[in-house]
């Protein structure tokens, strides 16, 4: 009896002893569900503070919140509202701990990775993560020398500009600001009876698209033949040497074209009106237009 009895009474004590461990276990999983990470927040709660502002996420690095403010920086506003779960996606929103909405940020015009927010016991120093940091700077990068290749294609076209002005005078561009070569070979100093006009350059050779009014002719064709044989043998010699021309009846038009090869350059500009001045004994010449299809 007495070994039964020590049985009986082990058995009660392996009972208590095993309720006693369920009981322990049950608070183990209600810590689980609340489960605390290493730093004693919440699991899935964002721990480190960090806030929007201008498109950029600052982060605190632990760095002390008792810093005096730095010269140069100013108040830009303050968070409006602090989510533990979600990362800021706003400016002026911010995520993590110790932070409370209504807290002022303070910006530098000079130091754009750097912003502070303050706390009752001084400021505390925000940082842009080094790779945001870097990646603005690249872009920037990018941009400043996309810049200075406009630049320098525009101070090139400046230089053309002023080349041509030397050569040929303010009066060489139009209101557009576009070359008036118009002005530039002086077309419109001419006294024609007709409109003349010049379309654009080709180099050396220019074709003149001399417009009827009723149409192109045999008759007309052969009158302008002779106009150019006359004002050709008039400038035959090396010296007063005004170009090569050659005419032929277009599909709407007559055509003259002039190659300047060979032509002094003083003598250029007038090879080019010349033919104008001699077409204007020409009736019935509506208008020319020097290089239309440019």
């Amino acid at each position: 009896m007495g070994i039964r009895k020590e049985i009986f009474i082990v058995a009660a004590m392996l009972s208590i002893m095993a309720c006693t461990a369920c009981g322990n276990s049950g608070g183990n999983v209600s810590e689980t569900n609340g489960a605390e990470t290493s730093t004693g927040v919440e699991s899935g709660i964002i721990e480190q503070p960090q806030v929007m502002y201008d498109g950029h996420i600052y982060y605190y690095n632990a760095t002390g919140r008792d810093e005096k403010l730095p010269e140069g920086y100013e108040i830009a506003g303050t968070i409006k509202k602090v989510d533990s779960k979600d990362y800021p996606a706003e400016n002026f929103a911010a995520a993590g701990v110790d932070l409370e909405a209504g807290q002022e940020i303070y910006i530098s015009t000079t130091e754009k990775n750097v912003i502070y927010l303050k706390y009752d016991s001084g400021y505390a120093r925000f940082e842009r993560s080094p790779e945001d940091a870097a990646a603005e700077e690249q872009d920037e990068t990018e941009v400043a020398e996309k810049e200075n290749e406009i630049e320098g294609n525009s101070e090139m076209a400046d230089n053309m500009d002023d080349a041509m002005a030397e050569n040929y005078g303010e009066y060489g561009f139009g209101e557009d600001g576009e070359f008036d070569f118009d002005s530039i070979l002086g077309i419109d100093q001419l006294d024609l009876n007709y409109e003349a006009h010049v379309a654009g350059f080709d180099g050396e050779s220019f074709l003149y698209s001399v417009h009827i009014d009723g149409g192109v002719t045999d008759e007309k064709v052969d009158e302008i033949q002779q106009v150019m044989a006359d004002y050709s043998s008039q400038n035959g010699d090396e010296e007063n040497y005004m170009g090569y021309i050659d005419i032929y009846k277009g599909e709407d038009q007559i055509m003259i074209y002039l190659d300047l090869g060979g032509v002094s350059e003083e003598n250029s500009n007038m090879a080019v009106t010349g033919i104008l001045n001699a077409l204007n004994s020409v009736s019935g010449i509506k208008s020319v237009i020097i290089n239309e299809e440019m």
